[in-house]
């Protein structure tokens, strides 16, 4: 119970940190969206879907709101209509990121996590039902003889 306290506890306490590049917490899409003109030429970290190759231009949506974010670099050169970008790099204008470094994911590769994680959920639980039963007169689970 201490534990699960902990946890929830923790929990809130992170939801109310504030933004600190020294710590690693830079500013968002929701900063960008509420005041972008300052945070220019700050570092910051957005997420979003990219709708536009030539330039790189990402769909974000902080608080039901959405907005495009152009970004420039080499980091995101190899991207493609479709593809999770995870983005830091430096404001330059409300609306452009120069990208320092990025993560790329790929559509197909959500898919593939999914599949392979119910294919793995599948195969623990028929090794479950082969080697335990449930006992249902004390409602638990006993080792097949």
């Amino acid at each position: 119970m201490l534990l699960l306290g902990l946890l929830f506890g923790l929990s809130v306490w992170h939801g109310t940190l504030t933004t600190n590049a020294a710590d690693g917490r830079y500013p968002g899409t929701e900063a960008i969206a509420d005041d972008p003109t300052s945070i220019l030429n700050e570092e910051v970290t957005v997420w979003g879907t990219v709708v536009d190759t030539d330039p790189v231009v990402i769909e974000v949506e902080p608080e039901g709101e959405r907005f495009e974010l152009t970004l420039t670099g080499d980091a995101v050169a190899d991207v493609g209509i479709g593809d999770a970008v995870g983005a830091h790099g430096v404001l330059n204008s409300p609306d452009t990121i120069a990208v320092t470094n990025a993560v790329i994911q790929s559509a197909w590769e959500l898919q593939y996590l999914y599949l392979v994680s119910f294919l793995a959920g599948l195969w623990v639980l028929g090794r479950f039902l082969r080697g335990w039963r449930l006992d249902y007169s004390t409602l638990t689970v006993r080792p097949r003889e």
